[in-house]
């Protein structure tokens, strides 16, 4: 099974273990898109990281919060994609869309936090 909880402990900081599972959900929109096709994106282009630290206990618990449910459906999206790889099926488009975009909207919706939108 698929998951994106941190190998090892965060780093102490009470944000830490969010920002290593935003970090696997944009991995795993990196994969989806180069399923779809899309160009490579730069994974270091992560704005909520550099203000996670800064922000309020409330929206680093929201981020947080946020974060457990994004991994888990790119965790599940994931593992049913490889899983179709694997048997040697041809993944649907509208499948790759759906997880794309679900990844995506999660994670603008976590960065908005930040913006003050959210």
């Amino acid at each position: 099974m698929i998951h994106f909880q941190p190998e090892q402990p965060a780093t102490g900081a009470p944000y830490g273990e969010a920002v290593d599972r935003l970090r696997s959900v944009r991995k795993a929109l990196a994969l989806v898109e180069m399923f779809e096709g899309r160009p490579r994106r730069n994974l270091d282009d992560i704005t909520f990281e550099a203000l996670l630290p800064l922000s309020s206990p409330a929206v680093q618990a929201c981020a947080d919060s946020r974060s457990v449910a994004a991994a888990g459906a790119a965790a599940a999206g994931i593992e049913a994609l490889i899983g179709a790889e694997g048997t040697g099926e041809k993944t649907h488009p509208a499948a790759l869309a759906v997880l794309g975009e679900t990844l995506r909207r999660d994670l603008a919706g976590i960065e908005a936090l930040f913006a003050g939108r959210a």
